[in-house]
């Protein structure tokens, strides 16, 4: 569903959409041509982008499950295995990614790490 533009539009775009948007939420409203603009997607800023979701798949799909319980019970192991000594290492390259931005003012950075 695509509001009533169908031009591949999500819902929230639509301007009746924002509109009630901002009657309901006035100066609060954080997004697309809002009070405050949403920050660019970064993966670099991301820490279920850069870290999580590439190492789930990888642990889940080390062999193709046979079966969609399989692939659930793997999905669901593989998350129990992550360490508080990894969610440790992810926070500090995290606040190191953070810092970047920060010193590129919020603009592109490359990240070689």
């Amino acid at each position: 569903m695509y509001g009533s533009k169908h031009d591949g539009s999500p819902p929230h775009k639509v301007s009746s959409i924002q509109q009630c948007i901002r009657d309901t939420f006035q100066q609060q409203v954080f997004g697309y041509g809002g009070c405050v603009e949403w920050p660019p997607r970064s993966p670099d800023l991301n820490p279920l982008d850069f870290f999580l979701w590439g190492y789930i798949k990888q642990r889940v799909y080390a062999t193709p499950p046979p079966t969609l319980q399989e692939l659930r019970n793997r999905s669901t192991d593989t998350c129990a295995s992550v360490s508080p000594a990894m969610l440790y290492n992810v926070q500090r390259e995290v606040q190191s990614r953070v810092q970047m931005c920060i010193v590129a003012e919020g603009h592109h950075f490359e990240h070689d790490r």
